[in-house]
């Protein structure tokens, strides 16, 4: 009889243990499904939504300033020049507004400029700069002095708008044939002194002249006394007597003479 009090005192304290454990695991089951449920449990570590650090505000404010700066230069700057970033050269002050782009400048000639910020009652002039670029001709391989230089020689490319000297050509010279007066790097934009027409008379030759007197045409043996491309005025002197007269260059070895 004492063996099987114990042994039921045995039981019911196991199945006391059983029930305590499973009260445990359920309230611990409830409270993380109520913390998955709900948003400010969940996020608590979280920053509010919404809420930006400074240092993005900041950017995004610069950011926002550089693109009404980019809309202001382009009155200012030529019409066949693409803006291709502003760079800002201050930190602006949180709720800046812009004021004026390069005050007083009607025409941008430099990457650097100033704009005038609206902070509050307060005014300031902070630096900024672009980068900026223009479509003009460039050589596709190297040229030599002296070497035909035709359309098929260049490409239309964007360079950059400031570091290129003014008169490159945005398009290839129609009035030709050309030669390159000067070395040509490929990648090097086109200038109008970089071609020359070739030379089709040289000091020393003697050149056929066709001379006009209205109707009548009269052909002459002159010697030239310089050199010229064709459409170029050149001297020419009679042999016999020494006598110059300036002509026109019509092509390697000839010229024409109108007589009014």
């Amino acid at each position: 009889m004492d063996s099987f009090s114990r042994l039921s005192k045995i039981r019911a304290r196991g199945l006391r243990i059983l029930l305590v454990m499973g009260a445990l695991l359920l309230v611990g089951a409830i409270a993380g499904a109520r913390a998955d449920a709900d948003p400010v449990v969940a996020a608590a570590a979280a920053p509010p939504a919404g809420v930006a650090a400074p240092a993005a505000n900041e950017a995004a404010a610069s950011h926002e300033l550089a693109k009404e700066i980019q809309v202001g230069l382009m009155r200012i700057v030529p019409a066949d020049m693409r803006i291709d970033r502003v760079t800002l050269g201050c930190k602006p002050p949180a709720g800046a507004t812009l004021v004026a782009v390069a005050p007083g400048v009607t025409s941008l000639t430099s990457r650097s400029f100033m704009v005038e910020l609206q902070t509050g009652e307060r005014t300031m002039f902070c630096s900024a700069a672009i980068d900026a670029s223009r479509q003009l001709m460039t050589a596709t391989h190297d040229l030599d002095p002296n070497a035909p230089a035709g359309v098929a020689d260049f490409q239309s490319s964007w360079v950059d708008a400031f570091s290129t000297a003014p008169g490159a050509l945005a398009n290839f010279p129609s009035q030709g044939p050309y030669v390159s007066a000067t070395s040509i790097r490929a990648g090097q934009p086109l200038y109008q002194n970089s071609l020359m027409r070739p030379i089709a008379v040289h000091p020393g030759e003697m050149v056929t002249v066709m001379v006009k007197n209205g109707p009548v045409r009269v052909r002459a043996q002159l010697q030239a006394q310089s050199q010229g491309a064709v459409g170029d005025s050149v001297t020419l002197v009679n042999p016999a007597s020494g006598t110059p007269v300036m002509v026109t260059v019509t092509g390697p070895h000839s010229a024409e003479l109108v007589l009014q």
